[in-house]
């Protein structure tokens, strides 16, 4: 069943879920093992914690938010030159959120079928994943079976800066991320306040921890994310009807008083803020589109080159300060320039600190995946100083439509 008009499609995708039984298909790498009845129960014990936070996402983009009567509003621009203020959209608007919506309800509709797409990742070799601390390995009996490598160990073997950070946020990290509040929009508490199992047995990344490009040492080690459902997550659906499953749905930490350096990625990209700040402008996060009169294009063979320059405080206008019951929802489009910088000074204790979102990513299996990080104008290597008031150059690729 099909229709001409892509504002209803979700509709009747849906319709069409309820009625006919959608044919899954996993992808290679998932694996059937044989499981004791014991072992059986902690693996149901983790999806069950998994289709919770599937339903509860689902919920949140289809319960309308500011102007829009049948979604979420999410922001796509912290700054508009047009109007000088931030720009907005209907989330659901978007045909990538539309197929998102619609293949998370087909999971939903038919839990058994999409379980066979189901990983636990206790064997996972494409790299390696961790649990952050043995404090968050006791939080559920699902961790303690799967015994993933702790960061702790991790960061305490790299040592210097970069580990001294990593141990602040995996020594920490029941305590940050605990520090949420999902009230305003969730109809549940998806945070590891409500889901313990999940939060503590997913498998996590310090994507940035030897990445030299990411310039600033405590972002680099204080920097984690975690992937529950995609190509690389414990749900790993290819395809649902002939469609490519493009959902990628997960989770990120970030340290305070650490920067994420300007950034962009040709996949679309989703953020929603679980942190409650501990002062106002605790968190901030900008994004403008790469062709924004804010920032200076040069079209090359391949590509463009951006140049963003935050200097004579032209950042602060970019940046809004993030929060769980108002600035809380954002759409990044393919190649847009985003940031995130947390700043210290408000923070009693490291309770009170950090950044913790649901991230996700609506297409995950076209153009380049890889996050690209924009590096310095003079092209000389920088430690501790690519801040969002710096100058830099983001080297964006043309995508394939």
């Amino acid at each position: 069943m099909r229709t001409v008009f892509a504002g209803a499609a979700i509709l009747v995708g849906l319709c069409v879920s309820n009625v006919h039984a959608a044919e899954f298909k996993c992808q290679d790498d998932v694996p059937a093992p044989t499981y004791t009845a014991e072992q059986q129960q902690l693996v149901d014990q983790f999806w069950q914690e998994t289709l919770l936070y599937l339903d509860a996402y689902l919920e949140v983009l289809k319960t309308p938010t500011g102007v829009c009567k049948d979604s979420a509003e999410a922001t796509i621009q912290t700054f508009d030159s047009v109007t000088g203020k931030k720009q907005s959209r209907c989330i659901l608007k978007y045909r990538d959120m539309e197929l998102m919506a619609k293949h998370l309800q087909a999971i939903l509709d038919e839990p058994d079928k999409a379980k066979a797409c189901f990983d636990t990742q206790k064997a996972y070799t494409a790299f390696q994943l961790y649990t952050p601390s043995a404090e968050v390995r006791k939080m559920s009996p699902v961790s303690q079976w799967i015994d993933r490598p702790l960061l702790t160990d991790y960061f305490t073997k790299m040592g210097g800066p970069i580990g001294k950070a990593g141990l602040e946020l995996n020594e920490n990290f029941a305590a940050v991320t605990a520090k949420t509040n999902a009230k305003a929009h969730w109809k549940r508490d998806v945070s590891i306040n409500g889901l313990p199992t999940l939060w503590s047995s997913v498998g996590w990344i310090p994507f940035y921890a030897e990445n030299e490009d990411a310039r600033n040492e405590r972002f680099r080690g204080g920097y984690l994310y975690a992937e529950v459902m995609g190509p690389w997550g414990n749900l790993r659906i290819e395809e649902i009807d002939g469609e490519s499953v493009g959902a990628e749905i997960g989770m990120t930490v970030q340290l305070f008083d650490s920067s994420y350096p300007y950034h962009y990625h040709h996949p679309q990209e989703i953020y929603m803020t679980l942190t409650a700040p501990a002062c106002v402008d605790q968190n901030k996060y900008m994004v403008l589109h790469w062709d924004s009169d804010q920032l200076t294009q040069d079209r090359v063979a391949d590509g463009w080159t951006v140049t963003v320059d935050g200097s004579s405080d032209a950042w602060k206008g970019w940046f809004l300060d993030q929060n769980p019951t108002e600035e809380w929802l954002t759409y990044f489009e393919r190649n847009a320039i985003h940031a995130f910088h947390l700043k210290e000074g408000c923070n009693a204790t490291i309770k009170d600190s950090g950044l913790v979102t649901v991230w996700a990513r609506s297409i995950s299996r076209d153009n380049q995946q890889t996050t690209r990080l924009c590096r310095p104008t003079d092209g000389k290597p920088h430690v501790n100083d690519m801040m969002p008031w710096t100058k830099a150059v983001c080297d964006l690729k043309d995508w394939k439509p």
